[in-house]
């Protein structure tokens, strides 16, 4: 190994591989405590340096992980200590904005943050967007195909990648640079590599499709009587807003009472169910009426018990930021944390079966449950007061069974 990293860093020169104290003060995961257990953390710059490390590290048979923002639940990229983690944060440039084919190159390592304000600087917008905006990296995004929270409407990563350049593990670049939306020669090779994981190559440019930048913003959260509603509801919306609802969040009252404890909350903990729900359109004072009015209705039919709508900017912030307070959980640490998808009518049943079934197992369980919903993705949380390997086996086989 010590041989190795000489290689790389003469290669890379200074500055551009961490080891010891500088990769263990580095977080293993979002929720874990405990450092990176990595032996080093390369940082490379360049498509060429990535190929290089994958290239050597490959041909000495040496275990490589790769890691974006490191803001997953999942744990797909903690290390162990016989592992190189491999870091794009350095390939942060944005390249070409094209404000009339609504492109955009981005390096891997970018924040998405940093592209939603390059693509607004253009009077247009990444429909991706996720809680952890600020850290999350535009590389880590395409490996895991994020959906984010406004997939009910742009879908997911996948339809949001034009083209993209990635590094097999042989050092092999692979590019596929494509900027028109239709494109049918041959095969859609950045398909392979958008929710790879890493496991096919390491992606190291993109070309993001925008969109143009909305001009109304119409929020709300929803307390909503039961499961069924929830559904009746989604319909509604989708029927009622023509077309442009972009969100459609639900929180069981299990999340919403921990995550807003320290938020400013709208409505009082203590319904079922929670929906936090946005339109975007063109026009800020149609667009609003039509919204409220839209709800009005949906209370007038039983589908909604409760509503809070946004009046400023404030407003929605707050809202949002119940929702993504995510770190309000890390207080349960050590728990488990699954990101499911299934057929959406089966959801809340699926909920019950499985609280019941870990219950009957732990009765000192604890978990929540929340997410987009619309596009059938919940977000599972829960804990036991233990994370053992069997623990961590047992349960994993309940919630996925």
């Amino acid at each position: 190994m010590t041989d190795l990293l000489e290689i790389l860093e003469k290669r890379l020169g200074d500055g551009a591989i961490l080891t010891g104290g500088d990769v263990t003060a580095r977080p293993a995961h979002i929720a874990v405590p405990d450092g990176c257990a990595a032996r080093a953390i390369l940082r490379p710059r360049t498509t060429d340096e990535v190929a290089f490390i994958l290239r050597t590290c490959n041909r000495r048979g040496q275990p490589v992980v790769p890691l974006g923002g490191n803001t997953g639940m999942a744990g797909g990229g903690i290390a162990r200590p016989d592992e190189i983690v491999l870091s794009l944060e350095r390939m942060t440039a944005i390249g070409d904005v094209d404000p009339v084919g609504r492109t955009m190159v981005a390096e891997a390592g970018t924040p998405l943050q940093k592209v939603h304000e390059a693509a607004e600087a253009h009077g247009l917008m990444f429909p991706l967007d996720l809680g952890a905006r600020g850290s999350a990296t535009i590389g880590g995004n395409i490996a895991t195909n994020a959906g984010g929270n406004k997939v009910l409407r742009f879908g997911m990563t996948r339809d949001m990648v034009l083209g993209l350049e990635a590094v097999l593990a042989d050092g092999t670049i692979v590019s596929s640079m494509n900027t028109v939306l239709k494109n049918n020669t041959g095969y859609d090779i950045k398909q392979l590599f958008i929710g790879s994981e890493g496991t096919l190559g390491v992606v190291t440019r993109a070309v993001l499709r925008l969109r143009p930048l909305h001009r109304s913003e119409c929020t709300a959260i929803l307390a909503v009587p039961d499961y069924a509603s929830v559904l009746d509801l989604l319909r509604f919306l989708e029927a009622e807003l023509a077309g442009t609802l972009s969100g459609f969040e639900v929180m069981w009252n299990s999340y919403y009472a921990v995550a807003g404890a320290d938020k400013r909350q709208p409505l009082k903990p203590g319904a079922p169910y929670y929906v936090l729900t946005e339109a975007l359109g063109a026009s800020p004072e149609r667009d609003q009426d039509r919204f409220e009015a839209v709800l009005a209705d949906a209370m007038e039919q039983g589908l909604v018990d409760d509503a809070a709508i946004a009046r400023s900017k404030a407003d929605r912030a707050d809202m949002w930021a119940i929702r993504d307070n995510i770190e309000a959980l890390l207080k349960w640490w050590p728990f488990c944390a699954f990101d499911i998808s299934m057929p959406i009518a089966g959801i809340d049943s699926y909920v019950a079966e499985t609280e019941a079934a870990l219950a009957a197992k732990w009765p000192s369980l604890r978990a929540c449950v929340f997410g987009h919903l619309g596009d059938s993705n919940i977000h599972y949380i829960l804990t036991v007061g233990e994370k053992t390997k069997d623990v961590e086996r047992d349960i994993e086989e309940i919630v996925y069974r």
